[in-house]
């Protein structure tokens, strides 16, 4: 059954849909904390030390990254959204799908760090073997804004060191292990053998996250941009919400606008999606 929920004592909500694939999304920061296809398991990764204290952001998931990524600007680390409680705006179901609509507006404390009016809109639908989550951004005020965006999702996978992306073969990056420096992807699929952390300009759309005995395909519509990140050992180490080996069970496969910032004039609005489909 569709509706509110609780997840370690934060807000929520529960979407199931008629063939039983599940999801789940907190009101703080519009969170995606767990989808289940149906007759499936969970695929996305969460921390299970991660903090739900609404004093820090929560680790895994998908955390919503809005206006600024990463610390490409002055404003916090990943923006303004990911660390705000959003309304649960519309909750119910569509054909064979469950969905909800989060929401968000600036507000006073916005303003003090970015001086601009906006409204974003989260709406995740969940059926069968597929996650879609679409976000969308508006301007109702008075002046035009610049924003980058990404939906920072962690894929759950059963065992990094066998795990290969696929669709990335020649695209340029920027490595931000390496200084932001540009290189060109050489190789025919991307595997994990040490820290990664870059951000593919001008991604494909579609990308094949592979394992030994199911898959992944992630389809991005409107985000230009893919970030590709795991943190490895050394660095799982010194992340205090993650476990020591929690590096060995993600993947992060990001849709993302950051190397060309949105500009919204006025009135205008954007959108764009990510959607996960389990391949056999």
């Amino acid at each position: 059954m569709t509706g509110p929920t609780s997840f370690h004592g934060l807000d929520a909500v529960q979407l199931r849909a008629p063939d039983n694939a599940t999801a789940m999304v907190t009101a703080y920061g519009a969170h995606h904390v767990s989808w289940m296809p149906a007759n499936g398991d969970e695929r996305i990764f969460m921390s299970e030390i991660s903090a739900v204290d609404k004093r820090s952001p929560i680790r895994g998931g998908v955390p919503v990254i809005f206006p600024q990524f990463a610390t490409y600007g002055p404003l916090p680390h990943h923006g303004l959204v990911r660390s705000r409680d959003w309304r649960v705006s519309d909750v119910g179901a569509d054909d064979d799908a469950a969905y909800a609509v989060f929401r968000i507006e600036d507000c006073t404390e916005t303003r003090t760090l970015w001086p601009h009016a906006f409204i974003c809109e989260l709406k995740v639908t969940v059926r069968g073997d597929r996650l879609a989550i679409e976000l969308r951004v508006r301007n109702p005020g008075p002046s035009p804004f610049d924003f980058c965006a990404a939906l920072h999702t962690y894929c759950r996978v059963q065992n990094i060191h066998e795990v290969r992306l696929e669709g990335l073969h020649g695209v340029r990056y920027r490595d931000r292990t390496n200084h932001d420096q540009e290189i060109e992807d050489p190789a025919e699929t991307l595997t994990v053998r040490g820290e990664v952390d870059r951000i593919y300009a001008n991604a494909p759309t579609s990308l094949c996250l592979i394992e030994p005995h199911r898959g992944l395909q992630v389809d991005a519509d409107g985000f230009p941009d893919v970030v590709v990140w795991n943190p490895w050992a050394t660095r799982s180490k010194l992340l205090p919400d993650m476990p020591d080996d929690g590096y060995l069970h993600m993947l992060c496969v990001e849709a993302a606008a950051i190397t060309r910032p949105v500009t919204l004039a006025p009135g205008e609005s954007w959108r764009a999606a990510q959607t996960l489909t389990c391949l056999p």
